[in-house]
């Protein structure tokens, strides 16, 4: 089905007692100052790249996920971005180091539901995600965005891979040595 398709969705790939714990880790790392405000794609966020608490997120899903689309992947990248009230997600397509993508939400301050919009062979498709939903898709392929948030605060996780023994391995940690959370040693 995801080859088909492009993507596919994942209802409660995490329990809602995950999304508090992550949602109340996100809040310890915006304290610290760890995020910045806006990035390259959106202007309204806070964002940083492969926090520990998502690059391990993004270690303990990868056989998860890798059963789910019946493929083999190894894991690239995390990212944390956290939407706020008018952003805007550009429709674009990912870098090779996002072969194929998930964008799990965690928590979200909103009236309704933000769509993700996926264009496939089979037209547009509007994907509706609860926190605690995921959709993988080929991140490389498939042109994704998001229409102006209207609600006040979103915040996404979005973990990336490469196939593994595909033409994109050497993308395999984002070029790192390792995962970030691999980094941290014992505290002196």
């Amino acid at each position: 089905m995801f080859e088909e398709k492009g993507y596919l969705i994942l209802r409660q790939l995490i329990p809602q007692v995950m999304c508090d714990y992550l949602a109340e880790n996100i809040k310890v790392l915006e304290a610290d100052g760890p995020l910045s405000y806006g990035d390259e794609q959106v202007q309204e966020s806070s964002a940083t790249f492969a926090p520990v608490v998502t690059e391990i997120l993004l270690d303990i899903l990868t056989p998860i996920l890798s059963s789910a689309i019946s493929c083999e992947l190894c894991p690239t990248y995390s990212y944390l971005r956290i939407y706020l009230k008018g952003a805007v997600l550009a429709r674009h397509i990912d870098r090779p180091s996002c072969e194929v993508s998930a964008t799990l939400c965690i928590s979200s301050d909103s009236r309704g539901i933000w769509p993700l919009c996926l264009e496939t062979a089979d037209g547009i498709t509007e994907v509706n995600l609860e926190p605690g939903d995921a959709v993988i898709y080929k991140g490389m392929e498939i042109p994704h965005w998001r229409e102006v948030f209207e609600g006040d605060r979103q915040v996404q996780v979005f973990l990336h891979y490469v196939k593994r023994n595909g033409a994109y391995e050497e993308f395999k940690f984002d070029k790192r040595p390792h995962l970030s959370h691999q980094m941290v040693g014992p505290r002196q």
